[in-house]
């Protein structure tokens, strides 16, 4: 296949809807460093409501409207995508917001049954919560927050509530969020310039293993200054939007670098040990690691986000091997360095790659 075309696109539209999970979903505090902060300026508002406006919609809906905010913006600032979403037809907003545009949950749902069930078919909305990740309750709760709805009353909840974040806690960040958006677009397009995509994943999202899809034909980079170390992926017809995070600056004087820090956490639990050991074999699914370590899934889905997010291991997001585990070897070798560098040699000289991890 010839190269995909890149686009590296900030805007600080795309950060405001990645605010919806860092609000939505309590245990982004443990994965994403500035969750916590985010949270709090939300929580201030309305006495909590607006929290609970986010919480409702859940988490996985915003991130597949990363790719609606790509599509329908020419300058995805973040009142231009809350003008997209309210001036857009609102059964297309719904479509958006229960996955029908991404691969992922058209692979586990057929089409005509996400679009009965938006529609208010009853079996096709059976099928469709029976079908779509059954066993994972935060999915399930968004879908039935959207299905057996009016269409126009679902985009009007996602339209107020975005626009009363914006109003009363996101744009005061806008300013801050923008700066850091546009200086590191220089960088990774700096990248774009000389190397293929997955050398260009390698170096802003080396928690992901990439694989190109039959139909994509397009990949727009979007750098967050919310989500670090973390990253979010969707796709929107033949448009995949990667939105990953912006570098950090770096450390204070004295300070071990970020990266270092996470690496350290990620290695200093026992399990987290074990897991990447059985790792070494060849990728597996979660289901598939828990079962050799002999603990539930739901336990070890934290552990595992850490050692994505510190880079120890990738996970896949192709079709073939979507959701497989990959040990990252290399990030032992970065480990030695970065600890010998920062421990024993001038900190002058010490780097700090960005990490990342799912969001």
């Amino acid at each position: 296949m010839p190269s995909l075309p890149i686009l590296v696109q900030p805007g600080t539209g795309y950060d405001l809807i990645l605010s919806g999970p860092l609000i939505a979903d309590r245990t982004t505090d443990r994965r994403i460093a500035r969750a916590a902060d985010i949270r709090r300026r939300a929580e201030a508002v309305d006495n909590g409501a607006l929290v609970r406006a986010f919480e409702k919609i859940g988490r996985d809906p915003f991130i597949s409207l990363l790719g609606f905010v790509h599509a329908r913006t020419e300058t995805p600032t973040a009142a231009n995508a809350i003008a997209a979403l309210r001036e857009s037809d609102s059964r297309d907003v719904a479509l958006t917001m229960v996955g029908y545009y991404r691969r992922a949950y058209r692979a586990a749902t057929p089409p005509d049954i996400i679009r009965g069930a938006i529609d208010g078919d009853r079996e096709a909305i059976r099928e469709f919560q029976r079908s779509s990740f059954p066993g994972v309750g935060h999915w399930q709760a968004a879908l039935h927050n959207v299905l057996g709805r009016e269409h126009a009353e679902v985009r009007d909840e996602l339209v107020s509530t975005l626009a009363r974040w914006l109003e009363a806690g996101f744009g005061e960040l806008e300013p801050e969020i923008a700066a850091a958006q546009a200086a590191d677009a220089e960088r990774v397009e700096r990248l774009v310039a000389t190397r293929e995509l997955d050398d260009i994943l390698e170096q802003v999202a080396p928690g992901m293993t990439f694989a190109r899809e039959v139909g994509q034909s397009f990949v727009a980079l979007v750098p967050s200054a919310l989500i670090w170390p973390g990253w979010a992926l969707t796709d929107f017809g033949a448009n995949l939007v990667i939105a990953y995070p912006a570098a950090p600056g770096r450390p204070q004087p004295g300070e071990p670098p970020r990266t270092l820090v996470l690496l350290a956490k990620a290695l200093g639990d026992e399990l987290r040990l074990r897991a990447l050991r059985e790792l070494r074999t060849g990728p597996l699914t979660a289901s598939e690691l828990a079962r050799r370590l002999d603990v539930p899934r739901t336990s070890l889905q934290h552990h595992v986000t850490l050692l994505v997010n510190a880079g120890l291991a990738r996970v896949a997001t192709d079709d073939a091997r979507f959701g497989r585990l990959q040990l990252r070897p290399e990030a032992l070798e970065e480990l030695s360095t970065l600890a010998s560098g920062w421990i024993l040699e001038d900190a002058e000289s010490e780097g700090d790659r960005t990490p990342s991890g799912a969001i």
